[in-house]
């Protein structure tokens, strides 16, 4: 899902569970750091913070617009090693290598299961020789259901308060899900809201056709585990989390 109409909003309902995961991660691998779908730079921006050179690739222009305000107001210290590129991860090509790969917050997690080859192929292609590739999505218990999701509120600078609808709808024939969203925001002074909708569409991905698709690109799983805390995967797990290597590294 791009947000290319609620990107301002995006921050203020994004988990941050998956946070410390991929700051521990990159703890583990000298060189520079690439984020796939960075979106705001939520990750990101916290790991230049720690001191690395990083570069994040998206391809909706109002995630980017979003994260280098971001890196502009409240991260000014990392510009000088924090680069925001509007990129489509199928055809990346940066010309250079970097220690740690990954993709956040189902980055992956397009609108076919296909697309995974490619994606895992570009990842390869820019990783280090013994450098880590690393991504979470949503596991399949947690798409193939049709549902909606609880109101959510939160209060913005300013004294703006936003309410998120989201509508989750399954197609057992495509093994998709697609997703329906709405904000409403309340403005101080104003008598009316403001409304924001967003919609997108996202394949299921399973175990079998992670591995078949890091087989593609010639990369081995070093861990495949269920949550952030690096515990077992099974069916009944929330997400899957993987961290994969080059063949033989």
């Amino acid at each position: 899902m791009s947000y290319d109409n609620s990107a301002q909003f995006y921050d203020s309902f994004d988990s941050k569970s998956n946070l410390q995961f991929y700051l521990d991660l990159v703890r583990e691998v000298d060189g520079k750091v690439l984020e796939l779908g960075v979106g705001t730079g939520r990750v990101l921006l916290e790991i230049a913070r720690s001191g690395r050179d990083v570069v994040g690739v998206d391809n909706s222009v109002a995630m980017l617009r979003e994260g280098k305000r971001k890196r502009r107001e409240l991260y000014p210290g990392v510009s000088g090693r924090c680069r925001l590129v509007l990129a489509d991860m199928l055809s990346l090509d940066l010309g250079e290598r970097f220690g740690v790969v990954y993709s956040a917050s189902g980055g992956v997690q397009g609108g076919s299961v296909d697309d995974l080859r490619g994606i895992f192929h570009s990842a390869a292609r820019h990783l280090d020789e013994k450098g880590l590739f690393a991504f979470d999505v949503a596991s399949p218990k947690s798409l193939r259901q049709t549902r909606a999701f609880p109101p959510e509120r939160r209060e913005l600078a300013g004294g703006r308060i936003v309410i998120r609808f989201v509508a989750q709808t399954y197609d057992e024939g495509t093994d998709t899900v697609s997703y329906d969203l709405i904000f409403k925001e309340h403005i101080p002074g104003r008598t009316s809201t403001v409304t924001v909708t967003e919609s997108g569409d996202a394949a299921v991905v399973t175990r079998e056709a992670i591995e078949d698709a890091l087989d593609y690109a010639e990369l081995d799983v070093r861990g495949l585990y269920g949550d952030f805390e690096r515990g077992e995967y099974d069916e009944e797990s929330a997400n899957i989390v993987v961290v994969a290597a080059h063949r033989g590294s």
